[in-house]
């Protein structure tokens, strides 16, 4: 393999570069009038790629911060005179690579040319302390939050850290109660997804094989992974099992909570037990698949999408990932448990209490959130939009649609959050840590209580 960067990092280096020269023109740094280094001096400056710094100019040409002069090279316009206010976005890297939300912001400054924004991505894991650390240090205005997220903030009682918002009445009511605790909104929904299962719908077309449907049981698809184990040679079913967004749904899936003062309580409980092993014989009763072969989810999709696996566990955020993969594929509701539950994965946008910048961030969050950008966010994304109407509207598609992409409308009563549980979120990671002997077929149950009674504080 060579050292060409993935379409995600070239991404993230694009926007470093364009964010660095927008900073450094609103502030004067480099003056109107004067003219930018050469391509390949800026390409030495940022260690990035002629190609790369071409892509950056453009954007700054659109933006009208700089125009093109023939045979002389790119000037810094006036542009950044009428700008009166800036915003600090930062975004989780699955947003960032999004093409539909690339769009928005683009669209966002060419109607908000007096508001300028400047990105920068922010993690999934220590988040709470990452943005108390870049708020505290004025780096971010606005924030993506997700519903685990939210969680941690609330279980530290760090929400005040961000500006309570009015509840969205053109969202799904669902998609606002993930937001908000004791009656106040502190983010607004951007986009969300239920877990769900996706197959390859010619191979089962071939194999003359039912396809799934909401009847399915863990017991069928494992029936029918080890069929097609047997006849074609490749998974059956594979999924991030040890994944915080998949495992919990096998929990979920038993009439079983955690004592949220005392976790450990609970460790005996046989319906805990039958829920892992369940979500462990998945992987192994069709016979040869290691539960490590992936590393994330991103990897499951990877794995289907070079059709060595007929179904995985995946959200609408991951059908970003399949592009055009050279067969048709179809979604379904997951198997169920005792009970027919799945996990609803929500995004929103907070706005730092703390900014300065505060009007400007409404102002962005406002527009995201509209019905005109969510309609553009579901003609160039696979994301299901917050807004309602936008979400449930057809054509414009720029995408291949599997047909039964609106099943997320029928399976809502099934949706539940990471909060089901009953189990604090360090506790839930605790949990996940410690049974990866168990996954990996290396322990049973009695060793991993015993490690979990003393890791439960």
């Amino acid at each position: 393999m060579g050292n060409k960067p993935d379409r995600l990092t070239f991404q993230n280096r694009l926007d470093e570069i364009v964010t660095a020269l927008r900073r450094d023109i609103g502030s004067g740094t480099r003056r109107n009038g004067d003219y930018l280094p050469s391509e390949r001096m800026l390409a030495e400056q940022f260690q990035a790629s002629v190609k790369m710094v071409r892509r950056a100019l453009h954007i700054l040409v659109s933006d009208g911060l700089v125009e093109k002069v023939p045979r002389v090279g790119n000037r810094i316009t006036g542009a950044s005179g009428r700008q009166t206010a800036s915003v600090k976005l930062g975004c989780y890297p699955s947003v960032m690579d999004n093409a539909g939300f690339r769009e928005l912001l683009n669209r966002f400054r060419q109607t908000h040319p007096d508001i300028r924004v400047d990105t920068l991505t922010v993690p999934y894991v220590n988040y709470k302390q990452a943005i108390e650390l870049y708020m505290d240090n004025d780096i971010l205005d606005a924030v993506t939050l997700n519903g685990m997220n939210f969680l941690e903030m609330a279980e530290a009682d760090a929400l005040e850290r961000f500006e309570p918002l009015s509840v969205r009445a053109e969202c799904y009511p669902f998609l606002n109660r993930a937001f908000i605790r004791d009656g106040l909104l502190y983010a607004a929904p951007f986009v969300f997804s239920p877990v769900v299962l996706c197959y390859n719908k010619d191979l089962f077309r071939e194999m003359r094989i039912p396809e799934p449907d909401s009847s399915w049981t863990w017991e069928t698809l494992m029936d029918v992974s080890c069929k097609i184990k047997r006849e074609r040679d490749l998974f059956g079913f594979y999924a991030h099992i040890s994944s915080v967004n998949r495992f919990p749904i096998f929990l979920m899936q038993q009439p079983f909570r955690f004592d949220k003062d005392d976790p450990s309580a609970g460790l005996d409980d046989p319906r805990l037990w039958e829920s892992l092993r369940r979500c462990r014989e998945v992987i192994y009763r069709q016979g040869g698949a290691p539960a490590f072969l992936s590393e994330t989810d991103a990897d499951a999709e990877t794995v289907f999408a070079q059709q060595k696996a007929a179904m995985i566990m995946t959200t609408y955020y991951s059908l970003n990932q399949l592009g055009r993969v050279p067969f048709e594929y179809d979604l379904a509701p997951l198997p169920h448990g005792q009970l027919a539950k799945t996990l609803l994965l929500v995004t929103g946008f907070g706005i730092n209490r703390g900014s300065a910048n505060k009007e400007a961030a409404r102002i962005l969050v406002d527009f995201l959130t509209s019905e005109s950008s969510q309609t553009l966010m579901r003609q160039h994304s696979y994301d299901i939009p917050a807004h309602k109407l936008a979400a449930e509207q057809s054509g414009g598609e720029t995408l291949f649609r599997p047909s039964r992409y609106s099943m997320y409308r029928e399976i809502v009563p099934t949706f539940g959050g990471h909060e089901d549980l009953n189990l604090p979120m360090d506790e839930l990671d605790t949990l996940r840590n410690e049974l990866r002997m168990f996954w990996a077929n290396m322990e049973e149950p009695e060793e991993v209580v015993r490690r979990l009674r003393e890791a439960f504080v």
